[in-house]
């Protein structure tokens, strides 16, 4: 009897279907492993191969013998190759070029000369379904859940390659800087084979609601390749980053005018930053909103920063200037006095030597 996968080793008394899915334009690989009395395996001086179609009675009329090894018969296909070792039980064939309408059950039979044994595997048919579009690779996990920032994110990318001689290529959409990446062709269980594709990062804030995409490109016989892609996004977890302060109006205002001081972070969760207004030299917490307005005079002239806060950290903004125009601000009023009480002892001293010299 013949057996594709471990659990089709042990003879199985109801059809056991095994089904492949394949990729119209390209080709499919069975593996095929079966069984034979010892006996004869060690004494017969050929063994041949045989797949028929749709029916597994070898002359029944329905049935459509597709290839025999032993009156080389090849029909429906533009060509069908066995990869496996006859003698060593092994019959892996793969059919190439495969359509539409190549889709079917097939069964298995061999074929052994001197002395003769004949057998259908009749209970282990192949199911093989064509179709015009491939299906997208697996990424997982398929929901990522929200990680902090540095932590370790393990993505995996999968796709089917019925077709190892012609496997698909896996390539991978906006990867965060410090990504690693690796490729490999791999066996699976049932001895079928996939492409898996593995990145490795450290997350960071700079890729938090990024995107990443994984796109599968299956080779064809036709014009073009066909391309699947599965897409699952990134939440990272972080404290505040790049706090800073924007005043609108930018410029210089004049006494009167309305002024707002917004303190912009980055942040996630971003619904529940915390934010403080100061006043460089005063202690006292001015506001606890993102935003600030006030009508500007000579009192509120000044350097302003912002601390934005959540539960992962806090951040404090640079700090960064009122100018009230028409109103000198602290550090200028103390350049002018200064200026003032200089000018104002060296005339005072230059008075007192005229009027000593007059006397």
């Amino acid at each position: 009897f013949l057996s594709i996968t471990v659990l089709l080793e042990v003879r199985n008394l109801s059809n056991v279907y095994f089904r492949i899915k394949a990729l119209s334009g390209s080709c499919v690989q069975i593996p095929c492993t079966f069984k034979a009395p010892e006996t004869i395996m060690k004494n017969t001086e050929r063994i041949f191969s045989c797949w028929i179609k749709k029916n597994q009675a070898f002359l029944h009329p329905e049935s459509l013998v597709v290839f025999n090894e032993s009156s080389n018969i090849l029909r429906g296909f533009h060509h069908i190759e066995i990869l496996g070792n006859l003698s060593q039980r092994e019959c892996t064939t793969v059919f190439y070029d495969v359509m539409n309408n190549h889709t079917d059950n097939y069964y298995f039979r061999v074929e052994m000369k001197n002395p003769d044994w004949k057998n259908t595997y009749q209970y282990n048919p192949i199911n093989i379904s064509v179709s015009d579009v491939p299906e997208p690779p697996i990424l997982t996990p398929t929901d990522l859940q929200e990680v902090m920032e540095e932590t370790t994110v393990n993505l995996s990318c999968s796709a089917e390659a019925p077709c190892p001689k012609q496997p698909p290529t896996i390539s991978w959409s906006n990867i965060p800087e410090s990504a690693h990446i690796t490729t490999q062709l791999q066996e699976k269980p049932d001895k079928t084979q996939s492409v898996f594709s593995y990145m490795t990062f450290k997350a960071s804030y700079k890729d938090h609601r990024k995107n990443i995409s994984c796109t599968a490109t299956f080779p064809r016989n036709t014009p073009k390749d066909t391309t699947v892609e599965s897409t699952v996004m990134l939440r990272i977890q972080f404290p505040p980053k790049e706090t800073h302060i924007t005043i609108d109006p930018s410029d210089s205002v004049s006494v009167g005018t309305n002024v707002t001081l917004t303190c912009k972070s980055k942040a996630s969760p971003s619904n529940d930053i915390i934010f403080s207004w100061y006043k460089w030299g005063d202690s006292k917490r001015l506001d606890y909103r993102e935003q600030m307005t006030f009508g500007a005079n000579r009192t509120n002239a000044g350097w302003y920063f912002c601390i934005a806060e959540n539960e992962y950290g806090i951040q404090k903004s640079k700090e960064i200037q009122l100018i009230v125009a028409g109103e000198l601000n602290s550090e200028i009023q103390h350049n002018v006095l200064c200026l003032s009480l200089f000018l104002f002892i060296a005339l005072y001293t230059c008075f007192l030597k005229s009027f000593i010299h007059v006397s």
